[in-house]
């Protein structure tokens, strides 16, 4: 694993790890010096977007990924993904403006390449606004994430290993370790039933909010509509909405 380098080196905490999604293995490299002189090697993009719409990949150069620890140990530890996460408003902001999207409440994740349950950074360098409609959306990305930490919790595969699949080409990886993605589904959980308040826990709801809120690896109040505002906290607050403890969130 190469310390962190280059233009996003300012980004990237010390002793952590950088992957680029479009850098092939050096065997890629020796295969492409036959190639006539100034052709552009093709083999890193192959696969990476056949039927994946371009906004459910990010942009390598601004989002590499990059890796915080490469101990299983400790990312296989309970609790170790929910600790760990730190990405304030002013991040995720910074985030939608280099990407140029708008922040539209339930519409995207910002979500992180090298997810946290295999030792991802909260860097800036590795995050994008990855939507939750389609079949590559975010959620599907989460099935990916779990099934990768269950293999190197087994031991199946090595931490570095699923860092790096899931930094160059997390498309291939979910092909490869999980299988056909899920049909189209809808957006974050805006539709009728958000706009009409939504009993919690039901169809698309993470349970124990009220009104509805979507099944996201990560909300915070500044995603929530000020129509759905305060929001009553009826059980678990896996979003920690809820800082006093008074059973509202986002007063």
């Amino acid at each position: 694993m190469a310390a962190a380098c280059g233009s996003n080196g300012a980004d990237m905490p010390r002793g952590s790890a950088s992957y680029s999604s479009t850098t092939p293995p050096s065997t890629t490299h020796a295969h492409h010096r036959h190639h006539r002189a100034g052709a552009r090697p093709k083999r890193a993009h192959h696969g990476r977007r056949r039927g994946v719409p371009a906004a459910d990949l990010p942009n390598p150069r601004l989002t590499p990924g990059v890796a915080l620890t490469a101990s299983a140990a400790r990312v296989c530890r309970s609790g170790y993904a929910s600790g760990v996460r730190d990405v304030p408003e002013s991040e995720k902001e910074a985030v939608y403006a280099r990407y140029g999207v708008a922040h539209v409440p339930y519409a995207h994740e910002v979500d992180h390449l090298v997810s946290l349950e295999l030792g991802g950074s909260n860097t800036i360098a590795n995050l994008w606004p990855e939507p939750y409609a389609g079949r590559w959306g975010a959620h599907t990305k989460d099935v990916l994430e779990n099934r990768l930490h269950d293999l190197v919790c087994s031991g199946a595969v090595g931490l570095r290993y699923a860092q790096r699949i899931e930094a160059r080409n997390w498309v291939a990886a979910y092909r490869r370790y999980v299988g056909s993605p899920p049909a189209a589904s809808g957006g974050g959980g805006s539709g009728s039933s958000g706009a009409s308040g939504g009993a919690a826990g039901g169809p698309g709801c993470e349970p124990g909010y009220s009104p509805c809120l979507p099944v996201a690896g990560d909300l915070d109040c500044a995603d929530i509509p000020d129509s759905k505002k305060p929001v009553h906290v009826t059980g678990s607050d896996p979003y920690r909405l809820d800082g006093d403890g008074d059973g509202l969130g986002c007063e």
